[in-house]
């Protein structure tokens, strides 16, 4: 990759001062990572295989930190379009027009930019709406021709969410019903007993009834006295 460098422009002034340098504040863009064999170098580049420099002063370089989405909601987005579209990260690479690579960096907790921000939030919406409660289901409904032949995921890649949409249709998923928190009295039956009442149940008396009790005869058969 090829580093982009400032144009510095010299001005002079008609009284003979000397020149001064004024450095243009203009952002420079430089490798982060070595460089990839030919075999790797037509992958798109990813959100953090590049850092914008902008250069402010004469001494030093100031970095600017572009990507802004906060990870665990980027974790758990991709994590939850990934169980829901029942896709490949293959595919879903696809869909961002970025690689694998870039995906697990996502996936491992690294921030991306604004834009696929808002893709991923964008396709997110959209698998929610068309969602069948199944990943295989959804899956299958992704990648099938539809009667005109337009195939969802290639609509998907294109950013063709709201005709995805019209295409498939709403999956009419049941919504879980919210949980209804437990009343004092249901709460109260359920908390263990304290310490102090299980060390006295120790120490309680065994409670026996006293009464006759009935002696046990054997009787003898009749039938089998007949019989012999």
């Amino acid at each position: 990759m090829n580093t982009l460098l400032n144009r510095r422009d010299y001005l002079g002034t008609s009284t003979g001062e000397p020149m001064r340098t004024q450095v243009a504040h203009r952002p420079i863009a430089i490798p982060v990572f070595p460089a990839t064999s030919e075999t790797t170098s037509s992958e798109p580049i990813s959100d953090w295989d590049l850092l914008i420099v902008s250069e402010r002063t004469t001494s030093g370089l100031t970095l600017s930190s572009q990507p802004v989405a906060s990870t665990e909601a980027t974790r758990s987005a991709l994590n939850e379009l990934r169980q829901l579209s029942g896709l490949t990260w293959e595919q879903l690479a696809r869909l961002f027009n970025v690689s694998r690579r870039s995906l697990h960096f996502w996936a491992s907790g690294q921030p991306l930019y604004p834009s696929n921000e808002e893709r991923l939030n964008r396709l997110l919406g959209t698998v929610r709406y068309i969602n069948r409660g199944s990943a295989s289901i959804n899956r299958s409904i992704l990648l099938s021709p539809s009667s005109d032949g337009r195939i969802p995921l290639d609509l998907l890649i294109a950013g063709w969410y709201e005709e995805v949409k019209q295409l498939i249709g709403s999956g009419n998923t049941p919504q879980k019903s919210p949980l209804k928190p437990l009343s004092e009295d249901a709460i109260a039956s359920r908390m263990p007993q304290k310490p102090e009442e299980l060390v006295d149940a120790l120490h309680d008396p065994i409670h026996r009834e006293v009464g006759r009790s009935r002696t046990v005869r054997a009787v003898r058969s009749r039938k089998r006295d007949s019989n012999q």
